[in-house]
């Protein structure tokens, strides 16, 4: 067989119409293609693994781990999609081709981006002074929401390249939406509050809060509802509308307590003793450990006793000991009224009889 046989045997010679030689290009195409991509997989991140050793920060490697973790897969449908460049293709194989690239190839995209945002959200959370509970919490609540995010548009981005009508879709979803929200207004409520709570930050895991109803420890803040142990012991789901909707006091930040102290002696009380009340009051605070004395005066004279206003702080934020200094204050003002004679007033009532002419009450 001469050199024009062979040549026009191969011309006549079609397999799905493309020659043996097309064929043997497209093979070489993807061997080569392949072999490139190797190349690149592995000398190629294994310098920039180098190279990012030698930084400080750790953004360079997260980008090289995301390269590195590309399946051999992907490597494979690339070259494959460079070899039928030399083939003539039906348009049937080209469409479905297109396709098995765009769901590869989104969902690849989806994990990077998944991965960026969680490492972006971690980062912010590890600036905040949060535990690793309220943390872990924060983290994955949030990521929940952003995976939710980056799906829809996937899923948007291939119904687009597939030749959906997105605006239609996008209507459908618009319409969709307005109906769920009405129905959903309490939980979507409930999500928005959490970002609130999340940035505005009224309390963290780990703080005592005390609202009209609710008194104890944050333990959880979910995308719904806030977890919060009691002083009792039994856990508390409060919905986080609700909570934010009450008037929140948090005492994880208190450094010092504020106390106010009424005292009242009875009316028979001489003057000059009634003077030398507040030194008495003073005196008695003063002795107290971590007790910053503010002030006590006579403040007003009401139905049955002759009142004094007292004004100490004490310089801890523990309860229990707050509850102690207030004992020791009381028996130490007891003692001293008892020295001095003066006795405290209750609830009392005079009855005057006047006589009238004739001898009768």
């Amino acid at each position: 067989m001469n050199a024009r046989s062979i040549s026009s045997w191969f011309d006549s010679s079609l397999i799905l119409g493309n020659t043996p030689e097309a064929y043997g290009y497209a093979l070489a195409a993807f061997a080569v293609s392949l072999a490139l991509l190797r190349l690149i997989k592995t000398m190629g991140i294994a310098r920039l693994k180098l190279l990012a050793e030698k930084t400080a920060t750790d953004l360079d490697d997260m980008a090289v781990s995301l390269i590195d973790h590309i399946h051999w897969f992907e490597y494979q449908l690339i070259a494959f999609y460079i070899a039928t460049r030399y083939l003539q293709r039906v348009p049937a194989f080209d469409n479905a081709l297109k396709l098995v690239i765009l769901f590869v190839f989104t969902y690849r995209a989806i994990a990077i981006v998944q991965t960026l945002l969680s490492y972006w959200i971690t980062k912010l959370a590890s600036k905040r002074e949060l535990s690793a509970e309220a943390k872990a919490s924060v983290v994955n609540s949030t990521q929940v929401i952003m995976r939710v995010v980056v799906w829809v548009a996937a899923i948007l981005f291939v119904l687009e390249n597939m030749g959906v009508n997105i605006s239609a879709v996008l209507a459908g979803l618009g319409i969709g939406g307005v109906a769920v929200a009405l129905a959903a207004q309490a939980i979507l409520g409930d999500l928005f509050n959490f970002f609130v709570i999340l940035l505005d930050k009224p309390f963290l895991v780990g703080d005592f809060i005390v609202t009209d109803s609710i008194a104890g420890t944050v333990e959880h803040l979910g995308l719904k509802s806030i977890r919060v142990r009691s002083l009792s012991g039994e856990l508390l789901i409060v919905s986080n509308t609700k909570l934010l909707g009450m008037e929140v006091k948090n005492y994880k930040h208190m450094t010092r307590r504020r106390v106010v102290l009424k005292t009242g002696v009875t009316y028979q009380t001489p003057l000059e003793k009634l003077k030398q009340v507040p030194a008495m009051i003073k005196e008695a605070a003063s002795s107290l450990e971590k007790v910053t004395f503010d002030r006590s005066n006579l403040s007003g004279m009401g139905d049955f006793s002759i009142d004094f206003e007292t004004v100490y702080l004490v310089e801890s934020p523990d309860y229990n000991y707050h509850m102690k200094v207030q004992e020791q204050f009381l028996q130490a003002v007891i003692a001293r009224f008892g020295k001095e004679g003066i006795a405290f007033a209750y609830p009392t009532q005079t009855l005057f009889v006047q006589k009238q002419n004739g001898g009768k009450a």
